[in-house]
């Protein structure tokens, strides 16, 4: 049997649909754009591994063919190396994109690294973690909603080269890496060496109206 309807119950369900899909549409959006950032990040993460193994294999970013390679992984994410450029060149980050690559070698100072300075010579870093090496190519201004991306490593103040050599690391302050200790579970000892890599990637293409789609981070310790 079916109730026949008074005048005044006709059409409540063109309005709880209304009143629902004003919460369904925001949530639906949420989730589109979480769920294609999670399937890219499967691959940046790979991405970003694959340029730390070339990294400690000797592989010289500094360099313009070497940072072909790594445009040439990170195919389809946006990561700009600029024309080309001859000799050396560690902070190739000026360019545009959707991309940034950031390598870093840090070696953790203790009194066998200080030894090898002269007489009289302070050991400004001793006890700490410093930069041996910093490469960075792709878009330095590359941003997040809104936000500039950095690496959570620090970045070097101290000389570097044009192949990207720190300069004075037991000396120079500028050279300590002030949040790397932090990062890891098991800390180094003396001497020791750690290489990082890291990805940033954009997700512009998935930002819809006031849901930017925000980026990929990316690291990897070898």
């Amino acid at each position: 049997m079916t109730t026949r309807r008074k005048p005044r119950e006709r059409g409540t369900e063109i309005l709880e649909f209304a009143l629902l899909i004003m919460f369904f549409v925001p949530m639906f959006l949420w989730m589109f754009i979480a769920g294609m950032n999670l399937i890219r990040m499967i691959q940046c993460t790979q991405i970003c591994r694959d340029l730390g193994n070339l990294y400690i294999h000797g592989i010289d970013f500094s360099t313009y063919a070497a940072q072909q390679i790594g445009a040439r992984l990170s195919q389809g994410y946006g990561l700009q190396i600029g024309s080309s450029f001859t000799g050396n060149d560690a902070t190739n980050g000026g360019n545009g994109g959707n991309g940034l690559v950031v390598l870093s070698e840090i070696m953790y100072v203790g009194a066998g690294a200080c030894a090898s300075l002269p007489p009289g010579v302070g050991c400004t870093n001793q006890n700490k973690y410093v930069f041996l090496q910093r490469i960075d190519f792709g878009n330095v201004a590359l941003k997040f909603n809104s936000t500039t991306v950095s690496s959570p490593l620090g970045n070097p103040t101290a000389t570097i080269s044009a192949s990207g050599i720190v300069q004075n690391y037991l000396t120079d302050a500028g050279a300590v890496a002030p949040n790397f200790g932090i990062l890891l579970q098991t800390q180094l000892v003396d001497q020791q060496v750690i290489y990082a890599s890291e990805t940033f990637f954009a997700s512009p293409d998935l930002g819809i109206s006031a849901y930017p789609g925000g980026g990929l981070y990316s690291r990897t310790f070898f």
